[in-house]
């Protein structure tokens, strides 16, 4: 008869939260002695989506995660050197292929995969739940005769990418300190992931420039020094430590404040901007001096009052800031 072994996965505290679980052992004889391998029932909570943001906290926070059906995680030890695949199926892992060890052995758990792409990401929650990095192995040696249950651990952080215009490049790619270009992560025999790395340029997430102004999720390593550009640009640096794991950091594709010149009276101004929302035009922080006619107010390019880096808003738009306070004279840069 061609053994079952079954793995379950338990929750780690600042990543799942798990109820408690019914144990089932089977050592008949019908197996050579050998059992059916041990059941465990886990019941893994989550919200509505399957991996969602749990903090209102702006900058970085837990990523919360929960497996569903289908899921697949590589399982192997250290007396083999290739891995079997457990497919999840209600509240178990099982593998059909799975082999006791003739003597006691540690066992390494990984999810998704034992090699995992972060190349061009699609940047959606379910994505990044996809490509979420978990690894673990068994608190002590075993032969897995009684099933393993296995603490996963996340190996990863999610970058929250905030795009934040609709005519800006996103085009984002990650350095370590030599050099090199993040491209993915590889499964190591310490329960854990090395970082895969190129010489030539690889993005971990692209977006097209016009119309796509955003909020977007992407896995990258956690523990190691990176450096995040977007086109080229810089964004910000991670200290030597790295991101820590499990948590999510929110970086935008480019500026939200920041200066235009206007040319005011025949004088070259230097005007402070803000944007307000995602995808939104930039506000001047002051205001024209003085009323203008509907007439001027509708004038563009060099015609227009500051010049051409400015234009009226839209009805739309001065909806948006009436219902702030701010008066109808707010004029913006283009």
């Amino acid at each position: 008869m061609k053994k079952t072994l079954l793995l379950a996965l338990a929750a780690v505290a600042t990543i799942f939260t798990s109820c408690s679980s019914d144990i089932t052992n089977d050592n008949d004889d019908s197996n050579n002695g050998q059992g059916k391998g041990m059941t465990l029932i886990a019941n893994v909570e989550q919200d509505d989506t399957r991996a969602t943001l749990t903090t209102s906290d702006d900058t970085s926070g837990k990523w919360s995660f929960a497996y569903t059906d289908n899921d697949k995680v590589k399982v192997g030890n250290n007396t083999i050197n290739d891995y079997y695949t457990f497919t999840k199926s209600g509240d178990t892992f099982s593998s059909t292929d799975a082999k006791v060890t003739s003597s006691a052995a540690d066992w390494y758990a990984y999810y998704p995969s034992t090699n995992i792409n972060l190349t061009n990401q699609e940047g959606t929650s379910k994505s990044a739940a996809d490509l979420y990095a978990l690894a673990g192995k068994t608190e002590k040696a075993t032969t897995g005769a009684e099933g393993l249950t296995i603490n996963m651990k996340a190996q990863a952080a999610v970058l929250r990418i905030v795009k934040v215009d609709n005519f800006g490049p996103c085009d984002i790619y990650l350095k370590t300190k030599d050099g090199k270009f993040v491209s993915g992560l590889k499964a190591n025999n310490n329960a854990g992931y090395d970082v895969v790395t190129s010489d030539t340029k690889v993005s971990v997430f692209t977006k097209a420039n016009e119309g796509n102004a955003g909020i977007y999720y992407v896995i990258v390593p956690a523990g190691l020094k990176i450096s995040v550009y977007n086109s080229g640009k810089l964004i910000k640096s991670t200290k030597t430590a790295g991101l820590t794991a499990g948590k999510y950091y929110t970086l935008t594709s480019g500026p939200t404040t920041g200066t235009a010149e206007a040319t005011i009276n025949s004088e070259t101004k230097t005007i402070n901007w803000v944007q307000m929302w995602i995808g939104g035009p930039r506000f001047a922080t002051v205001n024209v001096a003085g009323d203008m006619t509907w007439y001027d107010a509708r004038k563009n390019g060099d015609k227009y009052v500051w010049g051409a880096n400015w234009r009226t808003p839209t009805k739309d738009e001065m909806d948006f800031v009436d219902e702030d306070g701010y008066t109808t004279k707010k004029h913006m840069w283009k």
